[in-house]
């Protein structure tokens, strides 16, 4: 270990003393800036990709989402407790604590995912928001949850364009979201051959992954994948 290693681990040593880290599930304190013990890490409630990694294979989400005009869907959990509020309160209040611990979930269940899967996507494309609800929040959750754990991957963030300004998806029916989104994305790349995978943060009918999905498999995609971080069971 040199000098300047050294250094480097007893200043952020001290910085854990004096301006500890909390759990966000138990509150104990824990000198790790992820936000998350290893024992609530190992008692949440992630779903089991082992057995379907591609989600779609599952028959008891299949039969939640059974329009999906997507290829496969990867998920993380069900959007229930702990996780609809971590997801709330970072949407909304901007709290990082809660994209620390959603990130390091995140990047466990893409890790089994990765090993679990024969072919990978090409390239990741974050769901971009319209700009003007971008500028009002000022920043994108989803990005903020998913950027840290793609480092090794493909990212594309100008190919998908959100053109189209929609009216928020939670207030609105099945059938009108559908409408809602209709026409929303546009590719402006040749993405022929490729597979694309797509992330978003909750699912709730897949309406916005489809309108995605169109829009890249007019422009060529061989295959679209989804990833999102929670599926809630309020589609049917």
């Amino acid at each position: 270990m040199n000098a300047m290693t050294a250094f480097h681990q007893c200043f952020q040593q001290l910085g854990d003393w004096f301006f500890p880290s909390f759990c966000v599930q138990c509150q104990s304190i824990i000198r790790t800036k992820h936000s998350l013990c290893e024992h609530c890490l190992a008692d949440l409630p992630l779903l089991d990709i082992t057995t379907h990694a591609n989600l779609l294979y599952r028959p008891d989400v299949v039969e939640l989402f059974p329009d999906c005009q997507f290829d496969y869907l990867f998920a993380c959990a069900w959007y229930r407790p702990p996780f609809d509020g971590w997801l709330t309160q970072l949407k909304f209040s901007n709290q990082i604590h809660y994209k620390n611990a959603l990130s390091l979930i995140i990047s466990q269940q893409l890790t089994v995912s990765k090993k679990n899967s024969e072919i990978w996507p090409d390239l990741f494309i974050i769901l971009p928001l319209h700009q003007q609800r971008f500028l009002k929040r000022g920043f994108n959750q989803v990005s903020q949850c998913w950027l840290p754990c793609l480092v090794n991957e493909n990212i594309d963030s100008q190919s998908l364009q959100r053109t189209k300004k929609t009216q928020a998806q939670s207030s609105l029916s099945k059938a009108k979201r559908v409408k809602n989104l209709h026409g929303a994305f546009i590719c402006n790349t040749d993405m022929s051959g490729k597979t694309v995978a797509i992330i978003d943060d909750v699912m709730t009918t897949g309406a916005t992954l489809n309108a995605a999905t169109v829009a890249l498999k007019k422009a060529g995609a061989k295959q679209v994948w989804a990833f999102v971080t929670c599926l809630t069971p309020l589609g049917h």
